[in-house]
């Protein structure tokens, strides 16, 4: 199957369209609660222009998602240094990204009546690629329910120990207007613990309770009002881009955002320690977005199912390490829905 084509899954209330440029979401439409489809994620119209854009959209992110410091960690008595393309750190895999790599179309499943119900992708990464240690081999497999849930699951081996942490970059505005932005919508969160940032947006290494903060979403909070809060590590951060701590071990329930107005929600589950919740302080309209629109800043919202930032470089964060023998295996769940009445 070409690399470019886009693969779509449908069922009765939701269509997912996949592109094997990073294994990406290149779009989901849902329905409102008057029944009618819209497109809920924040991207590019074309395929080129998706494909010209730095901002990762739907795409999924590696060898190591998120920040590490200054680009270099050390493992069995070994320093390795990879690039630091954020600053003084390495972000979403520093110069040997996986979101900017074609993955090949190992697989795709379909149900019993032939249609298209998921695929899965394929990436091969070498020993020594962008800095890393270890030949790793990687897919991730899409799946898409008769009841429109979608998973994503992501396995990774490798023939060397190493380091991996992957997620998927989608931004989310269940408002299916594209000029809009995420500020009315509302987010609920089982995170009672946040990881604070330094001026280069790194973790810094300590986990604070959000008890009496504004990154307290256990309850449900706007977007709008947050972004809005005084607290430096909003206001002068140009919104949210924190590790938020999930409750719980295993395949669970993380998060609900909703869009009042059009009655569309989002429920997402993961077996990760931590979702990322960035409020895309950082989008431009460096390329075009969907219908017309454009990917300004707080356009979209991305909830990113991972590991803590930096992990290899703190002993206390859950370990990102993989060795010989072993598979790393993440989960992630999205279910759509609608409420029908405002």
């Amino acid at each position: 199957m070409p690399a470019a084509e886009i693969i779509e899954l449908e069922s009765a209330t939701v269509k997912v369209r996949l592109v094997a440029r990073g294994a990406a979401i290149f779009g989901i439409e849902t329905l409102d609660r008057h029944g009618q489809p819209a497109e809920i994620t924040v991207g590019c119209e074309s395929l080129d222009d998706f494909y010209r854009n730095s901002a990762a959209f739907g795409a999924s992110c590696g060898r190591f998602a998120n920040r590490i410091a200054k680009g270099r960690f050390r493992l069995d008595g070994r320093d390795y240094q990879v690039a630091c393309n954020d600053g003084p750190n390495s972000l979403h895999g520093g110069d040997a990204a996986f979101h900017q790599r074609d993955w090949s179309v190992a697989e795709v499943d379909r149900d019993a009546e032939g249609r298209q119900c998921g695929v899965r992708f394929e990436l091969s990464s070498p020993d020594g690629d962008g800095g890393y240690p270890g030949a790793l081999q990687v897919s991730a497999h899409y799946q898409l329910s008769t009841d429109g849930q979608l998973s994503l699951t992501y396995f990774a081996t490798t023939d060397a120990a190493t380091v991996v942490n992957l997620t998927n970059h989608v931004y989310w505005n269940l408002s299916g207007v594209p000029s809009s932005n995420i500020r009315d919508h509302v987010l609920q969160m089982r995170a009672a613990e946040f990881l604070p940032i330094d001026s280069n947006y790194l973790a810094l290494g300590e986990r604070l309770p959000v008890d009496n903060t504004p990154f307290d979403f256990r309850r449900g909070a706007s977007l709008g009002d947050r972004l809005d809060h005084p607290d430096p590590q909003i206001a002068e951060m140009r919104g949210i881009d924190h590790a938020m701590v999930i409750e719980g071990e295993g395949l669970r329930s993380a998060l609900r955002l909703e869009h009042p107005v059009s009655g569309r929600w989002l429920e997402m589950q993961t077996d990760q320690p931590a979702v990322h919740l960035y409020t895309g302080g950082f989008l431009s309209d460096e390329v075009p977005g969907k219908a017309g629109g454009v990917t300004a800043p707080h356009a979209g919202v991305a909830l990113e199912s991972e590991n803590f930032p930096d992990a290899p470089n703190r002993p206390d964060f859950p370990s990102a390490e993989l060795r010989p023998g072993q598979r790393y295996l993440h989960r992630i769940v999205w279910r759509f829905g609608c409420d029908l009445e405002a």
